[in-house]
């Protein structure tokens, strides 16, 4: 059953192979087409896993594909299997599907770049990685993608590696995610500890019998396992390294921080929902980091100039929402959400790369302006992304935004509070992404720069995600049909029409909000920034996070590894081992001396040693 399914493995990791085995030595077209026809394998085999799912309700329980024995010690083994079930298809049709349009977007957004080949190897290493992730049927394997993942997104956002700000972008997206990978590490201890085995179905079986709610081993648990969920999808207090990650390639940006990486946070709670339910405290901190993180996040994208920034804080954001979502038990709606996000953002991202490549590789919004008449495919696509991620009614974003903001409040562990809080996020979110779309595509062009539309191997993917973020939402319901049978639960619908329409209306607010302060009222809109100096200050410092961290936690170290080199390993362990090598060289000095060559020298020095061993034996 599904054995199959192993394609959609060995399509991605065959193409890293061979392109970067033999890449340099293939043309630019013949790579391009490689590169992206490996992954649409993996798509296409995912679609059929798909209809055999739809196909046959006894196979929507899951089911385990044993591909390699690979480890037996007794009663223990360990086995590369691969779980297929709605929740991991649901996943995989995300990352092998906008990630196919992705790789198709790179063929001409990359063209002129030298390390072409090399790229498109590090792209298909990374949809292994991340296919190893949603694929794994326990959590030994689910730590090995999770770490891969890490290892590619390193290497994708410092793939510019002559620019410092990628290398260092990369250093610190790397470091992050280690400490996620730590916490992982740890909570698959404690689960093998206290259950005996890793495998998800078994380990969901037994939770129910082997932890009573909140008691302290399930806690820690959860705990550290989201230890990892925070580390990967950018929740405060580990999300500095996201903005950040905007060093990397714009395709880049679209693959990891829209699709694919930055989900695995909220995937892995979906994932392991049977734990957390086991833990409502754990759940209400879920909920609690991820309505914060909307907010704080949607603060900062505010006042940023570079596009690729803002984009990356608005995936802050709608992260946040979906922790939000799952915190209080809606899992089918954070996972409807997380796919209309994947293709609203991967939009805008691409949508974003088609500007900068449009304008000579200029991201300051401030630096553009008049862009809807010279680009104008790109312009539309991304006042269409723009709504969806604003949550305007009919598109995408719209169904899945306000399914998480009424039931942030009519959910058995939701509030009034969350709610509130959800619904200042929508009018930010609003603000922001057409505060970056008047800036960019309104008005007159504000630089010298003769702007061009992208070519059609880039506007195409355009058009095409176009089309998702503004029909997708329609199909919330065989969303909810489809996972209802992993989740056991459909997702509600509360009537409540007041909260909703506060709910709709906020990303109008928002929206109108932009219209009146970057369309009629910049005057205005200074005043306000000078009045609000302070505030505009820490906004746009980020809240000096980046600042307090460094204080407080990279110059400690900094110092206490200078103090270890220069007292410990110099003046301590060198000067030891240093000191080891001057005694030997002057004992063998010493003995040296009675080495002169002479007979009647070694002749005496015999008779001084007979004579010394027989007054030992006569006096003993």
């Amino acid at each position: 059953m599904f054995s199959y399914c192993w394609i959609i493995l060995f399509a991605p990791i065959a193409g890293f192979t061979i392109l970067s085995w033999y890449g340099n030595r293939m043309s630019r077209e013949r790579v391009g087409m490689f590169g992206c026809a490996t992954v649409g394998l993996s798509f296409l085999v995912t679609l059929v896993a798909l209809s055999e799912l739809l196909l046959d309700a006894e196979k929507q329980k899951g089911a385990v594909s044993t591909l390699y024995n690979w480890v037996t010690a007794g009663s223990f083994s360990l086995n590369l299997s691969i779980l297929i079930d709605p929740l991991s298809v649901f996943m995989l049709l995300i990352v092998t599907g906008v990630g196919f349009v992705i790789h198709v977007y790179s063929i001409g957004y990359m063209r002129e770049d030298p390390e072409y080949s090399r790229f498109f190897a590090y792209m298909n290493l990374f949809i292994f990685s991340m296919s190893v992730l949603v694929m794994a049927a326990d959590f030994f394997f689910l730590i090995v993608g999770w770490a891969l993942v890490g290892l590619a997104s390193y290497l994708l956002i410092g793939f510019w590696k002559e620019k410092t700000s990628a290398v260092l972008a990369a250093r610190k997206a790397f470091v992050m995610n280690v400490i996620g990978d730590v916490g992982m590490i740890i909570a698959a201890f404690m689960i093998f500890d206290h259950l005996g085995t890793l495998n998800f179905l078994d380990v969901f079986t037994l939770a129910g019998e082997a932890f009573r709610p909140n008691d302290d081993a399930i806690l820690l648990i959860t705990l550290f396992l989201l230890v990892g969920a925070f580390a990967k999808s950018a929740q405060i207090p580990l999300h500095t390294w996201l903005p950040d990650a905007m060093e990397g390639p714009t395709p880049v940006s679209a693959l990891i921080h829209a699709a694919t990486m930055v989900t695995a946070g909220v995937y892995l709670v979906a994932r392991c929902h049977v734990l957390y339910e086991l833990a409502p405290y754990t759940m209400y901190l879920i909920a609690t980091v991820g309505v914060v993180t909307a907010i704080f996040a949607g603060s900062m994208g505010m006042v940023q100039y570079d596009i690729k920034r803002v984009i990356a804080y608005s995936t802050m954001s709608q992260l946040g929402y979906m922790f939000l979502a799952t915190g209080v038990g809606m899992y089918s709606i954070a996972m409807f959400h997380l796919m209309t996000h994947a293709f609203f953002k991967a939009l805008l991202f691409l949508g974003a790369g088609s500007v900068i490549h449009g304008s000579n590789d200029e991201q300051d919004i401030r630096q553009m302006g008049g862009l809807r008449q010279a680009m104008p495919i790109t312009h539309i696509t991304f006042l269409i992304g723009s709504l969806a991620l604003a949550g305007f009614p009919l598109t995408s974003g719209f169904f899945s935004k306000e399914a998480i903001i009424i039931n942030a409040y009519h959910s058995d562990m939701g509030n009034i509070v969350f709610w509130a809080i959800a619904v200042l996020g929508a009018a930010m979110t609003g603000f922001y992404i057409f505060r970056v779309y008047f800036y960019t595509f309104v008005g007159q062009p504000r630089t010298s720069v003769h702007a061009h539309e992208s070519p059609p191997i880039m506007t195409a993917p355009l058009v095409l995600l176009a089309f998702f973020s503004l029909t997708v939402g329609f199909g919330g319901y065989m969303v909810d049909d489809f996972l209802a049978t992993y989740f056991g639960m459909h997702m509600p619908h509360p009537d409540d029409p007041v909260f909703e329409t506060i709910g709709v209306g906020a990303g109008l607010v928002g929206i109108a909000a932009a219209i009146i302060f970057y369309m009629t009222g910049k005057d205005r809109l200074e005043f306000i920034k000078q009045m609000l100096a302070p505030i505009y200050d820490l906004l746009f410092h980020k809240y000096y996070i980046d600042e307090i961290y460094d204080y407080l936690i990279v110059k400690p170290t900094r110092a206490t590894g200078a103090f270890m080199e220069e007292k410990v390993e110099r003046d301590g362990i060198d000067m030891a081992v240093d000191q080891v090598g001057t005694q030997v060289r002057e004992v063998s000095r010493v003995i040296s001396l009675w080495q002169s060559g002479k007979v009647r020298t070694y002749a005496f020095n015999m008779i001084v040693g007979v004579v010394i061993i027989l007054m030992f034996v006569v006096f003993q």
